[in-house]
């Protein structure tokens, strides 16, 4: 790397107090990325006891530095499996910078004003990418469709910080990932449908995790109560959007019964 270009970096992350920003050299864009601790909250842990769910799985409580190589090690391997991620142009303790990537699939399908065939397009295509995560034996640990991003006709994943204890096996990660993503298409604010069935059946071809759909269903079964609950106009003034968000995913999987009988 020039030193032309190391010391315009090093002055952006000094003049930065954003975590994560872009910037432009000549005429190309680039992502700094400072390094941050990863931990989980004692109440997402308390949940995560009392429920035993995959999706709220506390992520390995890791420093700044740790944390820091441990993504950028986690990107090297990608790239080493053809999974694609950004390079990594410039590392130190403190940050490093990545190649741009393009816009976060979130971008795409939380327009208000998304059409039903855009929506589709980047959600089938971000199903293709958390399956070659997948289907390559790894997972993403974050792979709501903010993480992913989409660059000259290919999705990106990006975010990959975070990782867990040795006792969770790899197949309950990729679950975690799996839910994540059906999670963040709740979100979703176009007046479109959202084929739950055709995604969820997608996935399972892709991957042959044939065993995942049971476990939806199985976890929707095991919430249902608090799905009713949820529903509770004054119980809905006190919970969290997060909160209402998840049990609106579970609401959604639970029905999915009804569909397959």
């Amino acid at each position: 790397m020039h030193k032309k270009f190391q010391d315009y970096i090093l002055n952006e992350y000094k003049n930065s107090n954003c975590d994560i920003h872009s910037f432009f050299y000549e005429d190309k864009k680039y992502w700094l990325k400072k390094a941050r601790a990863t931990k989980s909250s004692f109440s997402h842990k308390f949940y995560y006891k009392l429920f035993n769910l995959e999706l709220i799985t506390p992520v390995e409580e890791k420093s700044a530095k740790e944390a820091l190589n441990f993504e950028c090690n986690k990107l090297e391997k990608f790239k080493s499996l053809s999974i694609n991620v950004p390079n990594v142009i410039f590392k130190n303790e403190d940050f490093f910078v990545l190649d741009d990537s393009g816009k976060s699939i979130n971008s795409f399908i939380r327009k208000k004003d998304a059409k039903q065939s855009i929506i589709d397009f980047y959600i089938n295509e971000s199903i293709d990418a958390i399956s070659e995560i997948h289907n390559k034996k790894q997972y993403h640990g974050g792979a709501q469709a903010r993480n992913l991003t989409f660059k000259n006709n290919k999705v990106y994943v990006i975010d990959l910080e975070d990782s867990f204890d040795d006792s969770i096996d790899l197949k309950t990660l990729q679950f975690r990932d799996f839910l994540l993503f059906l999670l963040s298409l709740t979100k979703i604010r176009a007046k479109v449908e959202i084929n739950y069935i055709k995604i969820i059946d997608k996935y399972i071809e892709n991957t042959k995790n044939y065993d995942f759909k049971n476990r939806l269903q199985k976890l929707a079964s095991k919430f249902s109560f608090l799905i009713k609950l949820s529903k509770n106009k004054f119980i809905k003034k006190i919970l969290g959007n997060d909160v209402i968000l998840f049990f609106k995913l579970f609401d959604i999987l639970y029905n999915l019964q009804e569909t397959d009988k």
